[in-house]
């Protein structure tokens, strides 16, 4: 069919006309619809906008008090002429304020969120330990315990790169800050990481030694080792306080009353001279290579007050591992799995056998205990048995086993020539000749006189030395008491054990004639003015009940040992030839230690054990300024190897300048000698 110029089709029954009515009315029900939801929509603008207007005003116009606390600047360290050996350097820390945090009332979406935010936020810092769940867990602990508007530190020692990063990107991340920090640096590293410690986070489980008052658990750095820690007091300073009004969305408004300004930190000042630790440290290392030897320690004091003018122990660590932070667990683990314990302060925290270095306590409690006198005479036949016993061993003194024997010798000869035989006879007993043994009860009470085993008040971390009693070893170790156990605590061997701190306040008080000085570490206190507010006097702990007789002739033979002509044990190491003169006793330590063990250089039923090199020494002679004690594990003889240690650290320390190859040589293969 045609309809003009247009075709049309014919409707069938399959095509049926358009419903014009229910079209309509569809049309009215969509109409309807918009407009009741129009409605409903205006009618919440006008209730929110309108009628509840003036409570959303009232909240906005309310404000909350909050406190901030701006922290204080630590304190410095110096060396006792002024030297700084720390420093604050600028750093930057990466925190969040959980109150700026998405806020969704989905909770499930809320963790989604922010649990993408940490990941992207730790991805970004790069650094061990800082994972989205941490960031999670420090910021869920602030919000539980009201610190919403606190800073929650998430990482530390963040690179300026990285930080300008963030701050870049801080519009998508919400909540996340960039503040700058102080970081503590540590110039001198591995020289004085033993003595100045590190500051770290609040150790977990320490919390309550740590007042919320003063710190914040969560984010401040205390001192966590050395002086650093020791001094923490002092160093820390005082946070400042402010009150700051805020409204609903948090922003500051305002600030009640007047704030408080942080005081910064004391500068403390150590008895530690930098020049005397530099000078102690190159001699020792060079010979410890020479030796082989991988665990030494030497201190130095003053023996006229008691100040600890260098303390060096080896191995040591850097403690600008902490700067950042803390060390990463494979740092750590290389740090605390070590043989040689490299975070263990040796001069303090272990006590081996001193050797002949103790034989200066022998001869003191031997004669004030008139057991000999300064004529009393014992033969050194080089080795001797007891009869009647069944200790059946050979006692050797040292010359002994190069076949030879000291002969007749009183106690200024045995002290000189470092006479094993002597002192072993004098104090153990001797029934062949009829010496009658001091015995091990008044050779502990007299160590116990000199400070070995005591409690110091240094305040760093250490151990005490012991020289027990028959009593003693039963009660402790369950084992008996023989009279070979005798003759060897006579000589610093056996059960006897000292701390290279214990043996230089032993040689600083012969060298001043008889007064046991407290060791001190720190000379005074300063605050931010420069004024001194504490001032650390020499302490005496006792004076030693010594007759001038005997000190003087124990004085005469500490000098006869270094005496070129006298020919004693260290008179190779002797600096008379370039007109200076000093006093001092070799020591040869026997050990069998599990450290030895494990490194196959002692094992069960060795011949001959490995020793220690020891020696201690308070130079000049007369009117001393410096005392020495020096331990080196494994080292050999203290002739051969300490001595040389001791003399170098005297020519460098006084400035005599006497050239290295006039010096004691000290070789990798030495004979058997004290």
């Amino acid at each position: 069919m045609i309809v003009g110029d247009l075709p049309t089709k014919r409707r069938t029954q399959q095509t049926p006309p358009p419903d014009r009515k229910g079209g309509q009315i569809r049309l009215l029900v969509l109409i309807v619809g918009v407009v009741l939801s129009f409605s409903v929509i205006g009618q919440r603008l006008f209730i929110l906008q309108i009628q509840r207007q003036p409570e959303f005003l009232k909240r906005i116009d309310e404000v909350s008090i909050f406190e901030r606390k701006p922290p204080a600047t630590r304190g410095l360290i110096y060396d006792r002429e002024g030297v700084p050996l720390v420093r604050n350097a600028p750093s930057y820390q990466v925190a969040i304020l959980p109150y700026k945090l998405l806020q969704r009332n989905n909770l499930i979406q809320r963790r989604i969120d922010r649990t993408a935010m940490y990941i992207r936020l730790a991805q970004m810092i790069d650094q061990p330990g800082v994972t989205a769940g941490e960031i999670y867990t420090r910021v869920y602990r602030a919000q539980q315990s009201n610190l919403s508007y606190q800073p929650v530190v998430v990482a530390e020692g963040v690179p300026r790169e990285t930080a300008l990063i963030i701050q870049e990107q801080s519009y998508q991340l919400p909540g996340v800050i960039v503040q700058p920090a102080g970081s503590r640096v540590y110039p001198y590293g591995e020289l004085l990481s033993h003595v100045l410690g590190y500051t770290n986070k609040i150790p977990v489980g320490a919390e309550d030694k740590y007042p919320t008052e003063i710190y914040n658990i969560e984010n401040d750095r205390v001192g966590g080792a050395g002086v650093e820690k020791i001094a923490e007091v002092d160093l820390r300073g005082k946070k400042g306080n402010v009150e700051e009004t805020r409204d609903a969305s948090g922003e500051v408004k305002g600030i009640v009353g007047t704030a408080i300004s942080p005081t910064n930190g004391n500068s403390v000042y150590l008895t530690l001279d930098l020049r005397l630790q530099k000078i102690i440290s190159d001699a020792l290392i060079p010979i410890m290579e020479i030796r082989g030897s991988e665990r030494a320690a030497v201190v130095a004091t003053n023996p006229q007050t008691g100040e600890i003018l260098g303390m060096v122990s080896v191995p040591s660590f850097d403690n600008n591992l902490w700067t950042k932070g803390a060390p990463t667990i494979a740092e750590y683990k290389v740090l605390s799995d070590t043989l040689h314990k490299p975070l263990l302060n040796h001069a303090t925290q272990e006590a081996p056998p001193p050797g002949s270095t103790f034989k200066i306590i022998s001869a003191i409690a031997l004669l004030e205990e008139g057991y000999v006198t300064p004529e009393t005479v014992i033969n050194d036949p080089g080795v001797f048995q007891l009869p009647d016993s069944n200790d059946k061993r050979d006692f050797y003194c040292w010359i002994g086993l190069r076949g030879g024997s000291h002969g007749p010798q009183r106690v200024a000869d045995a002290l000189r020539n470092s006479c094993n035989t002597y002192f072993r006879k004098a104090v153990g007993g001797y029934a062949t000749e009829n010496i009658q043994g001091m015995g091990e009860d008044l050779l502990s009470k007299w160590a116990k006189t000199f400070g070995i085993g005591e409690p110091n008040d240094v305040k760093l971390a250490y151990v005490v030395g012991d020289v027990p009693t028959e009593n003693d070893v039963a009660r402790n170790l369950g084992l008996p008491w023989y009279q070979g156990d005798t003759f060897n605590a006579a000589i610093g061997q056996g059960y006897v054990g000292a701390t290279v701190l214990e043996m230089a306040n032993v040689i600083a008080s012969i060298g001043n004639g008889g007064t046991l000085y407290q060791p001190q570490i720190i000379k005074e206190v300063r605050d931010p003015s420069g004024a001194v507010v504490q001032q650390f006097e020499p302490k005496v702990i006792r004076q030693l009940p010594v007759s001038p007789e005997h000190m003087a002739l124990v004085r005469q033979s500490l000098r006869d040992v270094v005496d070129i002509e006298k020919r004693g044990t260290g008179f190779e190491s002797s600096l008379e030839p370039f007109g200076f003169e000093y006093s001092g006793k070799t020591g040869t330590a026997e050990f069998c230690d599990d450290v030895a063990f494990e490194t196959g250089i002692c094992y069960a039923g060795i011949k001959v054990q490995p020793t220690h090199a020891w020696f201690v020494a308070y130079a000049p002679s007369e009117n001393p300024t410096l005392a020495l004690a020096i331990y080196i594990w494994n080292g050999g003889q203290g002739s051969q190897v300490a001595a040389p240690v001791a003399q170098r650290i005297i020519n460098q320390y006084f400035k005599l300048g006497v050239p290295e190859e006039k010096l004691k040589k000290v070789t990798k293969d030495i004979g058997t000698q004290e």
